[in-house]
């Protein structure tokens, strides 16, 4: 099945909402390239059901978050500027023993 790259930015201003955004992102495969952005592939199912459950995530609220195919000619053609920062966020989970 045919995949395609998306960029996916959001605006969102409640914390626990906007960790359940990226759990759920990365849930997905996709890669954090910003704080607030990620990138990666997608099938059509995938994204049809990545959509479903940003959906059930926002709701009604004034939040915001905006997924862009990105095609592999517009990836050659990127262009950065400065040093790339490494995202590597503690995941606080909780920890059990089991015997």
């Amino acid at each position: 099945m045919k995949t395609l790259r998306y960029v996916v930015i959001y605006d969102i201003s409640d914390d626990n909402l906007r960790s359940l955004v990226s759990e759920t992102l990365k849930d997905y495969g996709l890669q954090r390239i910003q704080y607030s952005g990620f990138m990666g592939d997608l099938r059509r199912d995938e994204l049809n059901s990545l959509l479903v459950d940003l959906k059930n995530l926002i709701k009604d609220l004034v939040e915001n978050v905006q997924l862009f195919p990105m095609c592999d000619s517009c990836l050659k053609g990127k262009k950065e500027v400065g040093k790339p920062r490494k995202y590597e966020f503690k995941e606080e989970k909780d920890k059990f023993a089991y015997f």
